[in-house]
């Protein structure tokens, strides 16, 4: 018994199209070996309900490693390959996976070859990692709690086909700093005015507060300090002003933001005289002494002169040889003393 199937005028159209498309490509030369039996492109008609489908040559796609599949699992190129951090804020990594089907996603740390998650389960004592995915997602998620700047290095996201799929996602956990531009030590000179500016670095936002210390008070609000703070691209920068520096402004300065490690500076406020011999280092500045004077050692020379013909039965004669004597030694204990 034959059974006959009726279409209607657009699909004929539609079939007629595809027939000419091929009947083109035939003659143009161009062929094509098939890598699938069954053909790459097919045309479905079903006789209860005559509407023409089509089965998409991606559906017959091989899978392998560095292409896209639309029937086996792969890492999306959108999946980044570095994530920044920062110390103390939970830090998320990332990785997805399209068409995972059956298969589970783990996260490996590379510096010590240790699994953490696979797929939902945590397979470390270390309570800060947990895997996060939610149904119908396609991203799966390293969370890390608390992170510190020794958890930077690289993770490894694995779907466990064969081979394997990975992808290796280098996390970067950098902690906010302050940074006071003139150094870790200051000279100026009383009556002069002093600026201090100090920079908010690796931080992901602007402080909710900063603060300016001298020794253990708060010199934001003293009389003749003036503080000017603003965030600008990313970056927040205070400058502390003293109009005119006095010897009791020497001391301990320090920048402290609400969001990052404070830093600190030596301000040494000079009262007019000429200060000591400096020498400056990756230190800062380091105070030499000076040389000793030789007046002492001169008048230990002069009372050995006038007490020598008391103590020694010498002869008017061997006077000038004992005064030389005494002159050469004494010289010879001073010069070395004077050497810097």
């Amino acid at each position: 018994m034959h059974r006959s199937v009726t279409m209607s005028s657009g699909q004929v159209e539609m079939l007629m199209m595809l027939l000419l498309v091929w009947a083109v490509m035939a003659s143009d030369g161009i062929t094509e070996e098939p890598t699938n039996t069954e053909g790459d492109f097919s045309i479905i008609i079903d006789a209860e309900n005559p509407e023409l489908s089509f089965d998409p040559p991606e559906a017959h796609q091989v899978a392998s490693p560095g292409r896209v599949s639309a029937t086996q699992p792969y890492i999306d190129p959108a999946t980044p390959l570095q994530v920044k951090a920062y110390v103390g804020i939970t830090a998320s990594i990332p990785c997805i996976v399209n068409n995972l089907g059956q298969r589970s996603v783990s996260w490996v740390r590379h510096r010590d070859i240790h699994v953490l998650t696979v797929g939902r389960f945590t397979f470390t004592n270390d309570d800060r990692f947990v895997a996060l995915h939610e149904d119908g997602s396609n991203a799966w998620i390293l969370s890390l709690r608390s992170p510190t700047t020794n958890d930077s290095g690289i993770y490894e996201c694995q779907i466990n086909t064969k081979p394997t799929l990975s992808q290796m996602i280098t996390l970067d956990v950098v902690e906010p700093q302050a940074i006071i531009t003139a150094g870790r030590e200051l000279y100026v000179d009383a009556g002069s005015s002093l600026s201090l500016t100090c920079q908010i670095v690796n931080a992901p936002a602007a402080p909710e507060f900063l603060l300016w210390y001298h020794e253990q008070q708060v010199a934001n609000y003293v009389e003749h300090v003036h503080v000017d703070t603003n965030h600008v691209n990313g970056t927040t920068t205070s400058t502390l002003v003293l109009d005119e520096a006095r010897v009791h402004n020497s001391g301990k300065y320090t920048c402290s933001a609400s969001n990052a490690r404070e830093a600190s500076i030596m301000v040494h406020v000079l009262s007019g005289e000429e200060p000591r011999a400096m020498q400056t280092n990756g230190a800062g500045m380091e105070l030499l002494p000076l040389p000793p004077s030789p007046l002492p050692f001169l008048l230990t020379g002069l009372c050995w002169l006038l007490l020598l013909p008391l103590l020694l039965p010498v002869s008017a004669a061997a006077f000038p040889s004992a005064f030389a004597v005494v002159v050469t030694l004494e010289m010879i204990y001073i010069i070395p003393k004077l050497v810097i």
